[in-house]
């Protein structure tokens, strides 16, 4: 038996090498007379294999210094990782060819994680653009505006449990997220503790992470390991997809399931009804038009539970380390809304929240780096050689701190995107507005070209609601030990494809009695 181990282990280990140098010839058989991409070259064939030091990001952006280029390339086992770290090369690739620098290659998540539903994995084919345009019909910007009504509820509820817990404002910004998202999508009510649609979304996103970024699994570099059975030295990755895998199909079936069970309860302002009815009502296959819809509902809901959180858990940091932040953006809320909570009407008259939420996106991205492109055809870009097959990175926490765009870009200064209203002139709260010079972060917070997040304008609205009226009813400040002394947050994030702040403790109290009233109303006053 061992004989057999030690002949397969052989065989394999010879298969992949061909595999490697068969990548590596033919990713430079159309190289003839062109440049290779600047970066670290490592060893012949096998390529760079060092661990890349952690965060990514910040690593990337330093080898571009190093390289004194705005695109790198890496050989990771015959694979081209190219990495773009501003946002001219991103668009240029990513936007400007866009039809040959959309697909995926993720062999692990997709194919033995079964993870090739989702809407930001799955390959670049008639599924995911049946899906794709589900979505963006669903979440273009003039349909957005009848989702605001659950977007207000869930806000007030988030409102009304901060005063209650404010020590547990984590676990309630989890629950905001997941109401607002899951009730849009499926017409489902959640629970305000341990709800089971929201555990197998972090689920479902636990396991995505785990996956996503280029040689975390290697059977992502060399796909034939794909093949190999569980039993086989080294194949433990197959043993841990079988189990994620369940994991996986629960996230894609069980909220689907839900809500066909109430079917006929589902309220005018979900999503799901008129894409239901007009999809499996069409003349297409009922199953396979399930299946679409089922992969983009389940795409949106785990993205939307996730992404919202990490934005207001730094929203919440931003403002215990920046009062003076918080309160100019409170006094040009009182001075519009006076004495009521903030609303959608506010929208364009608070200039104040909108920059608070697009620092925010922009300081500290959910993303540093966003999913890898695949290329499907060789390509020439400036001279270099990009092969087809090719893993396209684009570094969002490069151009988001770009100094060309940002001056002191590692510092929190919402101030960044406003300038005096022309027509008051001053500086003061009251007299600014949105600088429309300044980079939007929303050009690269959300993904680039074709692959971009097709539900990033809900996302910032409901950033928006949330953000101005916390800010119109609590003070956020540092919290202190039982003996009385200032505990300072780290400001520490968690390192990986999507972050957030570690851990830290703050101090949410309702800015006075009156504020406290007006929280405890507005649900009243809503229904």
């Amino acid at each position: 038996m061992e004989s057999v181990a030690a002949a397969a282990c052989t065989a394999l280990s010879v298969g992949c090498l061909t595999y490697i140098i068969y990548r590596t010839f033919v990713s430079s058989t159309g190289a003839q007379g062109l440049a290779k991409l600047p970066g670290p070259r490592g060893w012949p064939f096998i390529g760079y294999l060092r661990a890349i030091e952690k965060p990514e990001c910040v690593t990337y952006k330093r080898w571009s210094d190093d390289y004194k280029s705005d695109i790198l390339g890496v050989n990771m086992l015959g694979t081209t990782v190219v990495i773009a770290n501003t946002l001219r090369v991103a668009n240029e690739l990513l936007e400007a060819r866009s039809a040959i620098y959309s697909d995926r290659c993720l062999t692990m998540l997709r194919d033995l994680v079964g993870f090739g539903w989702n809407i930001a994995l799955a390959r670049y084919d008639s599924y995911w653009r049946d899906a794709r345009k589900i979505a963006s019909q669903a979440f273009h910007p003039q349909a957005i505006v009848r989702y605001r009504p659950a977007e207000v509820k869930a806000t007030l509820k988030f409102l009304l449990n901060l005063m209650d817990a404010p020590e547990d404002f984590r676990s309630y910004i989890k629950y905001f997220a997941g109401q607002q998202i899951l009730h849009i999508t499926y017409g489902l009510e959640i629970q305000d503790r341990n709800d089971p649609y929201i555990a197998m979304a972090d689920r479902a996103v636990f396991i995505g992470t785990a996956c996503v970024a280029p040689g975390s699994y290697l059977v992502d570099l060399i796909p034939i390991l794909k093949y190999i059975p569980e039993w086989f030295p080294g194949a433990g990755f197959k043993r841990q997809a079988r189990e994620w895998r369940k994991d996986v199909s629960l996230a894609f079936n069980a909220a689907f399931a839900a809500m066909k069970v109430c079917w006929l309860l589902i309220p005018s302002d979900c999503m799901v009804k008129p894409l239901v009815e007009k999809m499996l009502d069409g003349p297409g296959d009922p199953v396979y038009a399930e299946y679409v819809l089922k992969g983009t509902l389940s795409s949106m809901y785990i993205a939307g539970a996730d992404t919202t959180v990490s934005i207001l858990d730094t929203f919440f940091l931003a403002m215990t380390l920046h009062p003076d932040v918080l309160q100019e953006a409170q006094r040009s809320v009182d001075r519009i809304c006076e004495g009521r909570l903030p609303n959608f009407s506010d929208y364009d008259a608070l200039p104040w929240v909108h920059a608070i939420v697009k620092e925010c996106l922009r300081w500290r991205p959910v993303s540093p780096m966003v999913f890898a492109h695949m290329l499907t055809k060789d390509d020439i870009y400036e001279g270099y050689h990009i092969p087809k097959g090719s893993l396209v990175l684009a570094n969002a926490w490069a151009v988001l701190h770009d100094l060309e765009a940002y001056s002191d870009p590692e510092a929190f200064n919402p101030r960044r995107f406003l300038r005096p209203r022309p027509s008051i002139g001053g500086t003061g709260t009251e007299n600014v507005e949105l600088d429309p010079t300044v980079r939007d972060p929303m050009v690269a917070a959300f993904g680039f070209g074709r692959r971009i997040c097709p539900g990033r304008h809900m996302a910032y609205e409901s950033l928006w609601i949330a953000v101005a009226s916390v800010v119109a009813a609590f003070d956020i400040t540092k919290a202190v030990d039982a003996h009385g002394a200032v505990i300072e947050p780290s400001g520490e994030y968690t390192d990986g494809f999507l972050t957030a702040p570690k851990p830290f403790r703050c101090c949410i109290r309702p800015r006075s009695a009156a504020h406290a009233a007006l929280v405890q109303a507005a649900p009243e006053q809503d229904g």
